[in-house]
């Protein structure tokens, strides 16, 4: 048995310690939110912001632990570069872990890497800096330290700069956020895993997103993508480029990508230096390529060796459950339909008496839903299938 810090103990952790605890080590955790759910799984934690690198570290050397990881968050990382630094544990590299909490940073570091551009891009530190900067249009606006699109605005009116900034600011909890070039084109996820001297490409996700004739919302992703090859080799070798650029040697590293309809180049418009959310970690890489990024992180920070090689190829689609904004008043029990319909899994985020806001971000919606199928086409139209199947299970006043 060994004994993990974890640093963190939410939503995003909770898998990671229950996982550890499967496993049979003990897990300890460090949370500044008393509350935070996965404390209850743990077999002792202590109430210390995640930030406090100090504090931390105490406690690290307190416990007299054998490995400190953290999991599906950026904030936590420098403390367990860190830790991991001064007690001679597995971890990434301090200035890696400090470059992850910016996205503007990362930006800058792979446009110093000689990575694909789409023009001139800046940072904001206040609304007013907007009147030295020369803002066209179209751009994108967003936080430097978001997640789950939350700030982010695609502007296309120069009558709209304003409250875009506005919306990125509320959004960044470290007061900074950036304008850059919107690239016309599709949109892809690519997840990357790094151990035992090695990178693979786990899946280049193709993300579905648009509204049909109703108004109706669709989002979800899918793989394989759908891309020719030579497409997926440019996305390949531009993300392990970036990985080497910002010298990420251990763990998961999820990119979002946008391919051009003008030239076919890949851009990389987000880095995130952890697993892909959107079941993209949890779910469709392990179920279409046959490797756990959770168990691999787990294995890299106890310095053993895990098998991070794919074994296959599966198709796998998802679709994000967004329905008509209102008070879930009922759900029925779902459960006969996993394994049916091409169902494997559903994931429900909300729960009786939860309110349904209008569509902004992931958290509007009730969760998702996971599908199979012989191609990609077939596994994403099984998505949309068992989406509206949901919608009779999901009872919305």
């Amino acid at each position: 048995m060994k004994k993990v810090l974890v640093i963190g103990a939410g939503e995003y952790q909770v898998p990671l310690i229950k996982r550890i605890k499967e496993l049979e080590h003990a897990v300890y955790c460090i949370d500044g939110n008393s509350k935070a759910p996965g404390l209850k799984w743990a077999d002792a934690f202590k109430i210390i912001d995640v930030r406090d690198k100090e504090a931390c570290l105490a406690y690290a050397e307190e416990i007299g632990v054998d490995a400190v990881m953290t999991y599906g968050a950026t904030i936590t990382l420098p403390t367990v570069a860190y830790i991991g630094k001064r007690l001679g544990l597995p971890a990434l590299d301090e200035k890696v872990a400090e470059i992850s909490k910016s996205k503007f940073a990362i930006k800058q570091c792979l446009a110093s890497g000689g990575l694909n551009m789409a023009g001139d891009f800046f940072a904001l530190r206040d609304a007013s800096d907007k009147s030295n900067k020369a803002i066209r249009i179209p751009c994108v606006i967003k936080p430097s330290d978001g997640s789950g699109s939350k700030g982010v605005s695609i502007v296309t009116d120069e009558r709209n700069i304003d409250a875009a900034i506005e919306y990125a600011f509320d959004s960044a909890r470290f007061g900074e956020i950036y304008v850059e070039g919107f690239i016309d084109g599709e949109e892809y996820s690519a997840e990357v895993f790094c151990g035992n001297g090695q990178k693979y490409v786990y899946a280049i996700v193709k993300t579905t997103f648009y509204r049909d004739d109703n108004g109706d919302l669709h989002y979800g992703h899918r793989v394989p993508s759908g891309l020719p090859r030579e497409i997926e080799l440019d996305i390949e070798n531009e993300v392990l480029k970036a990985v080497d650029v910002l010298g990420i040697t251990m763990g998961s590293v999820n990119f979002d990508v946008i391919v051009s309809n003008e030239n076919k180049k890949p851009y990389i418009i987000d880095v995130g230096i952890r697993i892909g959310q959107n079941l993209i970690a949890s779910h469709i890489v392990p179920l279409s390529r046959g490797v756990s990024e959770l168990d691999s992180i787990i294995q890299l920070s106890l310095a053993q060796k895990p098998d991070i090689e794919p074994k296959y190829k599966k198709c796998i689609a998802t679709r994000l459950l967004i329905y008509t904004p209102g008070v879930i008043s009922a759900i029925k029990d779902y459960s006969d339909l996993i394994g049916r319909y091409n169902i494997i899994d559903i994931v429900l985020r909300k729960g009786v008496g939860d309110v349904l806001k209008p569509y902004k971000e992931k958290s509007d919606s009730c969760g998702w839903v996971l599908t199979c199928g012989d191609t990609p086409e077939e596994a994403e139209a099984n998505a949309e299938a068992a989406k509206h199947l949901l919608s009779d299970y999901i009872i919305i006043f």
